[in-house]
């Protein structure tokens, strides 16, 4: 693969005006994709800053790892939004940039003076893209607060047991933040194609919930043809069978048999040819109706004596899908996450750093990037004020609050 010194957002300016998940995972695709991506903090940094777990960086002074995880490469503002002078400064900025990014509650950055209206107004060019728990149209749920699990429990995206009693729970990473970040960069670069066209901005509405649905299509295609309910870890699929974690000597495997060939190679590979030709046993179906009493003697006295990684790898080599059920810890080590460069370092300010997980998209040409360090809040407050929104080195001071801060642009 050969490397082009052009990454593919080189050259768009990104305000980030969002905290937590849904809006900072977006915005870190994008720094990742090469855009310089401006983190518009409150005075003293957003409150993502203080949150576990807390570690220390090599000058001994405290981080979050959380901030740590979603903020690389992104340089830092802080201004007062709630002031008339912090108001006009974003404005400026938002002349300068391609593109805001914000997850506050609907009708919160119209109260500040500085909604979608008043920036886009201000630049015609401008993408403004909202995430929010329900939309920014009118709707019942419009103005609720919304963390993922709101989303995910509305629309259904839950590990639910019919068994009564049983309560539901997260069916596993909050994909109620991640997903509309990924459907956000979507609708972003959509309008940016769309903009090259037409000149114009586009105002980029993304609803958490509408993208948990949109996950969860399946079960809702399932209730609508059936009348069913499609519930989200139940053992058995009754299309497929082995399809599902099974325990091996040393932890947990996922075998996932699909057509008949893969269901005649795991027979095989267990010593029971004759499963593989048992007419019971010849479609998903059939072997998900008799899984309990033919398949899952046979299958579990096999995996009762192997490990997961061997049973992995044997079951692969003959065709038929299937993992190692492996913990973050053993996920970070996995030569494979190596090997396609998913195991990234972000450094912290004065330089330590730690283990993360890389972007997921490759390009080829490939392209280079710095570092991925985070910043202090406020770092570049003076530098960005005065490349971006075009402000005088003396007049962008005023907002630079660190002493230490107030020296001539270096970036």
């Amino acid at each position: 693969m050969t490397t082009s010194s052009i990454p593919p957002l080189q050259g768009i300016v990104v305000l980030d005006l969002t905290r937590f998940m849904s809006g900072p995972y977006a915005t870190m695709l994008l720094a990742d994709a090469g855009a310089d991506v401006i983190k518009v903090e409150p005075l003293g940094g957003e409150e993502t800053r203080t949150l576990h777990p807390i570690l220390k960086d090599d000058d001994d002074q405290e981080i979050s790892g959380y901030f740590l995880r979603l903020n690389r490469r992104k340089r830092s503002v802080c201004l007062d939004l709630r002031s008339p002078e912090g108001r006009d400064a974003l404005i400026e900025l938002a002349k300068g940039a391609d593109i805001v990014v914000e997850n506050y509650r609907p009708g919160v950055m119209n109260k500040l003076g500085i909604g979608a209206d008043v920036l886009m107004k201000a630049n015609p060019r401008l993408i403004f893209c909202a995430i929010s728990g329900f939309g920014q149209t009118a709707s019942p749920n419009r103005d609720w607060p919304a963390f993922n699990l709101v989303p995910e429990a509305m629309a259904g995206v839950l590990s639910q047991s019919p068994t009564p009693g049983v309560p539901p729970r997260p069916v596993g990473p909050a994909l109620g933040d991640l997903f509309p970040s990924m459907h956000a960069v979507s609708g972003i670069l959509m309008a940016l194609l769309r903009r090259h066209t037409t000149g114009q901005g586009s105002l980029v509405d993304i609803a958490m919930y509408d993208s948990m649905l949109s996950l969860n299509e399946m079960a809702l295609g399932v209730a609508s043809m059936t009348g069913g309910e499609l519930l989200y870890g139940q053992r058995v699929n009754p299309n497929l069978a082995p399809y599902g974690y099974f325990p091996t000597k040393d932890g947990w495997v996922c075998i996932a048999v699909g057509p008949n060939r893969q269901w005649e190679s795991l027979c095989k590979l267990m010593g029971h040819p004759e499963m593989g030709v048992d007419e019971r046993l010849n479609s998903g179906s059939g072997r998900s109706t008799h899984f309990k009493d033919l398949i899952e003697p046979v299958l579990f006295a096999w995996l009762a004596e192997r490990g997961k990684e061997e049973i992995a790898a044997e079951l692969a080599a003959v065709g038929v899908p299937a993992a190692p059920v492996r913990n973050a810890s053993e996920a970070l080590q996995c030569e494979q996450a190596r090997v396609r460069g998913m195991v990234a370092e972000v450094h912290a300010p004065a330089g330590k750093s730690w283990q993360v997980a890389g972007s997921p998209v490759r390009l080829s040409p490939a392209f280079d990037l710095p570092v991925a360090s985070t910043v202090r809040p406020g770092q570049n407050t003076l530098e960005v004020l005065t490349e971006v929104a075009r402000m005088t080195p003396d007049d962008a001071r005023q907002f630079v609050t660190d002493p230490t801060l107030r020296t001539a642009p270096t970036h």
